[in-house]
């Protein structure tokens, strides 16, 4: 999300805390309540693109593809040296001039750098078996300098992909932020034309309404993470869910029985624990502003987990 899309979505998470505390007072407005179901429905929604998020590339794969470059550089230099030598035993003027590299003919950019690399190593292996037989360089070394070649490649793709994914994925805000917006005003028109005046009319609904559709602006995201286990063990549960009920908002456990939940505001909820095959927990906690709450919960297994 950008920082427009962070403030709408405390909003809407504002809202909903409003909605909650006045669930009683709509209960005979069947049209509010359609409207209501309809906002939640694009909150999650939101929730499902922000799930799809993937992290941006890591220092330590950075470092990976800066050494599989060095690599990939050293090992078709000394390769070439060898060549080259070679190459000029035969008089060939072309593979003379192929064999022949400058260091900083690789120091370029990284796609440019690859087909050099790609070029060079193309020339190895067309005369692989006459280089192989007349110079000390060896079958291995040929696939070795492939290899290099291979890894650097796949480094290099990851990060595209990852930005192309990302791109992707904010596209997918938009029409989830519009839907949201647009399931946001009709309930607003629906509680000030159905509560302002008349026999349902409640000043301080109104009031509220109005508080919880300001942005409280500068908020840490409150977090809560829990993780589940097997009672009486230390055996991670893969496949757990964390639910805050009021805000409709749920969690997975991963293969370490870690599920988090997070960019929520405060408040007291009601959080519900299930797994397959086990009893099915609640607890209601209460959630200061950026408070980062870490829970351990131990699962009884009804047959077994």
């Amino acid at each position: 999300m950008n920082t427009r899309q962070n403030i709408e979505y405390s909003v809407f998470q504002q809202l909903l805390l409003f909605l909650i505390a006045y669930a009683t007072s709509f209960t005979s407005n069947t049209q509010l309540l359609t409207a209501i179901l309809k906002f939640k429905d694009y909150i999650t929604k939101i929730d499902d693109v922000s799930a799809m998020k993937q992290p941006k590339a890591t220092i330590p794969k950075t470092k990976m593809k800066a050494a599989a470059r060095k690599s990939v550089v050293s090992q078709i230099e000394a390769a070439c040296l060898v060549a080259l030598e070679w190459a000029k035993l035969q008089k060939d003027e072309q593979l003379i001039k192929d064999f022949t590299i400058n260091i900083s003919d690789f120091k370029g950019k990284i796609n440019a750098m690859m087909l050099l690399a790609n070029y060079t190593y193309g020339v190895l292996k067309a005369n692989k078996t006459t280089i192989i037989t007349a110079t000390p360089i060896t079958a291995l070394q040929l696939t070795d300098i492939e290899t290099a070649i291979e890894l650097l490649h796949t480094l290099q793709q990851a990060p595209s992909a990852v930005r192309n994914s990302q791109r992707t994925v904010t596209k997918l805000y938009l029409p989830a932020f519009a839907d949201a917006n647009a399931g946001k005003e009709t309930i607003i028109n629906l509680i000030n034309g159905g509560y302002t005046i008349g026999v349902n009319a409640n000043l301080q609904l109104i009031t509220d309404l109005a508080n919880s559709l300001v942005f409280g602006g500068n908020v840490q995201h409150t977090i809560l993470k829990v993780v589940f286990l097997e009672a009486g063990t230390t055996i991670a549960i893969e496949g757990g869910i964390l639910t805050i009920t009021e805000l409709m908002r749920v969690g997975r456990s991963n293969i370490f029985g870690v599920a988090q939940i997070a960019e929520f505001i405060p408040g007291s909820y009601h959080i519900t624990f299930s797994a397959p095959n086990c009893v099915t927990q609640t607890q209601i906690k209460t959630f200061a502003a950026g408070e980062k709450v870490s829970l351990t919960v131990e699962m009884v297994a009804v047959v077994s987990c």
